[in-house]
């Protein structure tokens, strides 16, 4: 993640995209972003063509495992459309893998749009993993060899 990238970042978090907000100004900002990132191995930054030209329009975090790569959350910026969403989850997923294997899950609210991006043969539900999430089964996908 670049420091122009962080701009956009700031700005869906004064929004409220990263839930309510725990420390004011940038400086609360950056120790926050580094606080939530600091688990993880990659912090992917998902751009797309916006009215205001090629922007930032969320992020998805991932963990290293060996040859697989565990998908973390993903954060969606106030100002991606449900088009940004998929074409900007399939790209990264469709890149991602012709290097890793790339396990995720979801909650059962966001089934639907994995199932979408596995109609377009990136990704493949593998199972469902229960008692993780307070709200029910996550369904579990993984990427399809490039």
């Amino acid at each position: 993640m670049e420091e122009k990238d962080l701009r956009w970042a700031y700005a869906a978090y004064k929004l409220g995209a990263f839930g309510p907000i725990v420390n004011e100004g940038p400086e609360g900002f950056n120790q926050f972003f580094e606080d939530y990132t600091i688990l993880h191995d990659e912090v992917f930054v998902m751009q797309s063509e916006t009215k205001n030209g090629r922007i930032p329009v969320g992020i998805t975090l991932g963990k290293y495992m060996g040859p697989t790569l565990f998908g973390g959350d993903t954060i969606w910026f106030p100002w991606a459309t449900s088009r940004n969403k998929m074409e900007c989850m399939t790209h990264i997923l469709n890149e991602l893998r012709r290097k890793y294997i790339v396990m995720l899950f979801c909650s059962m609210k966001d089934k639907d749009f994995y199932v979408n991006i596995a109609k377009h043969g990136v990704i493949r539900r593998v199972g469902t993993i229960y008692d993780l999430l307070t709200d029910g089964p996550a369904p579990l996908f993984q990427t399809r060899k490039a």
